[in-house]
C-alpha cells in the first residue's frame, strides 16, 4: 500500500513560510544608504543598523547647491565628526565622509550643519540609525558604511579584569 504522507501548508503553498520581496526592493533596502532630500535646505540619510561601542566611517553623496566649498563646524557634534566634503564628481553635490561613533543602543539621530563660504546658504543633514545593544545580533552594514574599531566601555564587563566575588 502507498501511503500518502499529507503536506504541510508551507509545501502545499509552495512557500517556506517566510515572507519574500522582490529582489530589486530588498537590494535596494538592504545594501545601500538611502539618502532623502527633503527639502533645498534638508536632507535624511537612513543607514540602517549599526552595532553598540563600534566605530565607523561612512561614505555617501549628497545633491545640493552650496556650491564647490563648503564649511562646516568640527565642534558641533561629538559622536560624528565630517572627515571630507569634496565636492562630487558629477558637480551637483557633495560626496560626505563621516566618522561615526554608535555610543548607545537606541534609534539614533544625529545633524549636521554644512555651509557655503559666503554663509548665505545652509544644508542640514539628518543621520538615522538603530543601534543595536550587545548580544542583540551583527548587523549587515550597508555598501559605504565600513567598521574602523571596537571601543570597548570602561564601565563594561568586556573592559574589566574584575572576577567578581566569590
Amino acid at each position: 500500500m502507498d501511503e500518502k504522507k499529507p503536506k504541510e501548508d508551507s509545501e502545499m503553498d509552495g512557500h517556506d513560510g517566510r515572507v519574500h520581496f522582490p529582489t530589486d526592493q530588498v537590494i535596494e533596502h538592504d545594501s545601500e544608504i538611502i539618502v532623502k532630500k527633503d527639502s533645498e535646505e534638508h536632507v535624511s540619510v537612513h543607514l540602517g543598523f549599526l552595532e553598540i561601542h563600534h566605530q565607523y566611517e561612512i561614505r555617501f553623496t549628497i545633491k545640493d547647491t552650496l556650491g564647490e566649498d563648503v564649511l562646516q563646524d568640527p565642534l558641533q557634534n561629538l559622536h560624528v565628526k565630517i572627515l571630507e566634503i569634496p565636492p562630487s564628481e558629477d558637480g551637483e553635490g557633495h560626496e560626505v565622509v563621516l566618522d561615526l561613533h554608535a555610543h548607545k543602543e537606541k534609534l539614533w539621530k544625529e545633524e549636521l550643519i554644512i555651509t557655503n563660504t559666503d554663509k548665505t546658504a545652509s544644508l542640514t543633514i539628518t543621520l538615522h540609525a538603530r543601534v543595536l545593544g550587545k548580544g542583540k545580533g551583527t548587523p549587515s552594514l550597508k555598501t559605504g558604511i565600513h567598521c574602523t574599531g571596537i571601543n570597548v566601555d570602561d564601565d563594561s564587563e568586556q573592559g574589566s579584569d574584575w572576577q567578581g566575588f566569590d
